[in-house]
């Protein structure tokens, strides 16, 4: 026995290291969740970025099969019922059936086409279009992010492309 004291000592953790131990584990778990998180919403912006790209893409083959493209802003978020595509033909259809498709594709999209020798004002992107003669005609396309409320317009275009030059 031991002459300084009759009590065995005693191993082990106390309470007080044990909730340090787990908020420190709890705080490393919600950082790894945050970035989880945050690489899904930048993987779906890239997706929706590659999906505007290629709208932008084949609206250009439109404007180069059919010449002098009927300029155009076109709102998703004004447009509550898709037109009939089956009674239309030719150059009127192919531009609802593109702009059917982008409503399927992106989250409450706009879109314009027009000519506009300025399409960025400082680092920002802009809708309005000058309509200047000797100005490419370019493609707009925006849509409403995860953080967009519903009757938010769309603060700036994520996409221009110049369709001719």
């Amino acid at each position: 026995m031991n002459s300084t004291s009759g009590k065995k000592a005693i191993r082990g953790f106390t309470l007080i290291e044990v909730l340090v131990a787990v908020l420190i584990l709890a705080t490393g778990a919600t950082g790894v969740a945050a970035m989880q998180l945050h690489a899904l919403r930048a993987a779906r912006e890239s997706g929706l970025q590659s999906d505007a790209l290629q709208l932008a893409a084949d609206l250009s083959e439109l404007v180069r099969i059919y010449g002098d493209a009927e300029l155009f802003d076109y709102d998703a978020a004004g447009d509550t019922a898709p037109s009939a595509l089956s009674a239309c033909t030719g150059r009127a259809c192919e531009f609802a059936a593109w702009k059917q498709r982008m409503r399927n594709v992106l989250p409450r999209p706009r879109a314009v086409l027009c000519r506009d020798s300025a399409p960025a004002s400082g680092d920002a992107l802009r809708w309005t279009c000058d309509g200047a003669t000797p100005a490419p005609l370019v493609i707009k396309i925006g849509w409403s992010s995860a953080d967009t409320a519903p009757g938010q317009g769309i603060a700036s275009p994520s996409l221009v492309l110049a369709a001719e030059h």
